[in-house]
C-alpha cells in the first residue's frame, strides 16, 4: 500500500471546490486580451485578398509570420513557465501583443506588406509568452475533475472579448467607409486601441492575481504531494509504452495543425467568391460562430469532463469533415454559410477541450514544458499548413479543402490509440486510486 504524504502548508479555499478564489481574476485577463483578434483577423486577410489582391501565398504568408514568432517563443516559454514568475511572464506577452498592435495599424497606414509581416511575427512572439504560462496556472487553478470546464470558461472570456472586440471595431470601420472612406486612420483605429487593451490587461493581471495560490484537493489533502511523487513513468515496457503514446499524439497534433493551416487561412477568400457579398455584411455573418461558441463553451467543457475522448474526437473529426466540404462546394447562401460554420466551430470547441484536458493530466512537474511542446509542434504546424496551402491555393481554391478532408479523416486513429495507451499512465487519473 502506498503511504501519503502529509505538508504543513494550509490548503487554498477553492471555489465551489472546482477553483481556487482567484481564477476569475485569472480568467478576466482573456477578455481584454482577445478584443483584436477576429477583427483583424478578419481586416487582414481582407486586405491581403480582396483591396491588394494578393496571391494566395502572400494571404498564407501572414498567418505563417503569426505562427513563426509564437514558435520562437514556445522554444523557450515552457522552460521559463515552469522556473520563473508566470504572472511576469503574462504581463510581458500582453506588452508585447499590444506593441505589435501599434505596429500592424502603422503598416496598415503605410501600406508596407514587410511590416505587416514584421508586427504579425511579434503578435505570434507575444501570444506564446502570454498563452503558455496563463493555460499553466489555469490547469494549477482548477481541479483535474473540473479541468476541460476550466479551459471552457477560458473560451467564453475569449469569445467575448472577441464579440466586443468585433463589434466596436467594424461600427468604427464600416461608419468610417461611409461617411469619411478616405480616412483611413479612422478607419482603422480599434487596432491601437486594441493595443492599449492589452496593456491595462497585463498591468491588472499582475494586481489581482497570486500564482503561488494552487488548487487543493479538499476530500485528500495528500493528494498533489502523491502527484509530485508519483510524476516519473516506471522503467520498462510501462516506460516504453507511454513514449510510444506521445509520439503517436504530438505526430497527430503537428499533422493537424499543418492540416488546418492549409485550409483555415483561405476560407474568408472562398467565402468572398462564393456568396459575393459585401466584406461588411459577410463579417456580421462570419460573427455568429463567435458569439455561440461564446455561449456554450462552458457548457461544452462541462461535457467534455465527462465524455468518452476516444468517441468524441473521432466523431468530431469525421463531422468537421463533412461541414468543411459542405461550405466549400456547396454553400451559396450566407444564411446557410453562417450556420454551417457555428456547428463548424461548435465541433472544434470540443475535441479541443477533450484533448487539452487529457494532455494537461499527463504530467503535474512538467505541465509547463507540454503546454510548450503543444504549442511548438502546433506552431510549426500552423507555419507549413498556410505556406502549403497558399501554394496549392494558387493552383487551384478548391484544393486546400480537399487536402484538410481527408487527412482530417487519417488522424482519427492517431489520436485514439495515443489517448489508449496514455490513458492508464497520467498523473492525474479522473478514477479514483485504489491503494
Amino acid at each position: 500500500m502506498q503511504s501519503k504524504i502529509k505538508t504543513s502548508r494550509k490548503p487554498s479555499v477553492p471555489h465551489n471546490h472546482k477553483f481556487t478564489a482567484d481564477f476569475d481574476s485569472v480568467i478576466f485577463i482573456v477578455v481584454w486580451n482577445a478584443l483584436g483578434l477576429f477583427f483583424v483577423d478578419f481586416i487582414m486577410i481582407y486586405m491581403l485578398s480582396q483591396v491588394w489582391e494578393g496571391s494566395g501565398l502572400t494571404i498564407g504568408l501572414f498567418p505563417a509570420f503569426l505562427t513563426f514568432g509564437g514558435l520562437i517563443s514556445s522554444l523557450f516559454i515552457g522552460y521559463l513557465t515552469d522556473h520563473i514568475s508566470k504572472q511576469k511572464l503574462v504581463m510581458i506577452g500582453s506588452f508585447g501583443r499590444g506593441l505589435s498592435y501599434f505596429g500592424l495599424y502603422a503598416s496598415i497606414i503605410m501600406a508596407s506588406l514587410p511590416g505587416i509581416y514584421i508586427s504579425s511575427f511579434l503578435l505570434g512572439l507575444g501570444a506564446m509568452l502570454f498563452w503558455v504560462p496563463l493555460d499553466t496556472l489555469i490547469s494549477e487553478k482548477s481541479s483535474k475533475h473540473h479541468r476541460s470546464s476550466a479551459f471552457g470558461r477560458r473560451r467564453f472570456a475569449l469569445g467575448i472579448g472577441q464579440v466586443i472586440g468585433t463589434v466596436v471595431g467594424f461600427t468604427i470601420f464600416g461608419l468610417t467607409s461611409i461617411f469619411t472612406p478616405d480616412n483611413v486612420f479612422l478607419m482603422f483605429c480599434a487596432i491601437p486601441i486594441f493595443g492599449v487593451a492589452n496593456f491595462y490587461a497585463g498591468i491588472r493581471f499582475s494586481l489581482t492575481v497570486d500564482e503561488n495560490e494552487k488548487f487543493q484537493y479538499p476530500e485528500d489533502n495528500g493528494e498533489s504531494a502523491d502527484s509530485e511523487i508519483n510524476d516519473n513513468i516506471q522503467p520498462g515496457k510501462s516506460s516504453i509504452l507511454y513514449i510510444f503514446g506521445i509520439v503517436l499524439l504530438f505526430f497527430a497534433l503537428i499533422l493537424g495543425a499543418i492540416n488546418m493551416g492549409i485550409y483555415r487561412p483561405f476560407i474568408l477568400p472562398i467565402v468572398f467568391t462564393n456568396l459575393s457579398e459585401p466584406a461588411a455584411l459577410i463579417s456580421w455573418f462570419y460573427l455568429p460562430a463567435t458569439i455561440i461558441g461564446t455561449l456554450i463553451a462552458p457548457k461544452l467543457g462541462v461535457i467534455a469532463d465527462k465524455i468518452n475522448p476516444y468517441l468524441t474526437l473521432s466523431i468530431t473529426s469525421i463531422i468537421g469533415g463533412i461541414v468543411t466540404w459542405i461550405i466549400v462546394f456547396f454553400t451559396r447562401n450566407i444564411w446557410v454559410f453562417s450556420v454551417l460554420l457555428v456547428i463548424d466551430n461548435t465541433i472544434m470547441l470540443t475535441a479541443g477541450f477533450v484533448f487539452i484536458n487529457f494532455l494537461s493530466r499527463v504530467s503535474i512537474k512538467h505541465r509547463g514544458k507540454i503546454f510548450g511542446l503543444i504549442t511548438s509542434f502546433d506552431s510549426l504546424g500552423m507555419i507549413i499548413g498556410p505556406i502549403l496551402g497558399g501554394l496549392v491555393f494558387d493552383i487551384n481554391q478548391t484544393i486546400p479543402f480537399v487536402i484538410s478532408i481527408l487527412v482530417e479523416w487519417a488522424l482519427i486513429p492517431f489520436f485514439v490509440f495515443g489517448i489508449k495507451i496514455l490513458n492508464p499512465q497520467v498523473v492525474e487519473s479522473l478514477e479514483e486510486q485504489k491503494s
